[in-house]
């Protein structure tokens, strides 16, 4: 094992691989252990411990309920994309995620 903090963290091992498996994230370890998160994800790799799939933050998480109610009165995918400052694209998977959108809707500017 490599690096200074990932030799500090080694006496912690068990708890360390304890506390990720009763579900913390590599958040919460890295707070506790004084590290970053992506030392306790490299550490957990090192002590060969699997992954969880961690969900995935989107940008459009925080606007959730604007974004489905803004595609419900009908605004176009592009302008929701272009007023939160993100491609259409992320609109779209983010609707699909939600199951609000059943199929893809193409760009205005592509089909036009």
């Amino acid at each position: 094992m490599r690096g200074f903090v990932l030799r500090r963290l080694a006496p912690h091992a068990g708890v360390i691989k304890q506390r990720y498996v009763a579900g913390e994230s590599f958040e919460e370890l890295a707070e506790h252990f004084a590290c970053g998160w992506g030392t306790i994800r490299r550490f957990l790799i090192a002590e060969d411990v699997p992954l969880r799939q961690e969900p995935r933050r989107r940008k459009l998480d925080t606007f959730g309920i604007e974004v489905i109610q803004a595609f419900r009165a009908g605004t176009d995918v592009s302008e929701i994309a272009e007023r939160f400052s993100v491609r259409p694209q992320t609109v779209r998977n983010f609707l699909l995620d939600r199951s609000v959108l059943l199929e893809p809707v193409p760009d205005s500017d592509v089909t036009g």
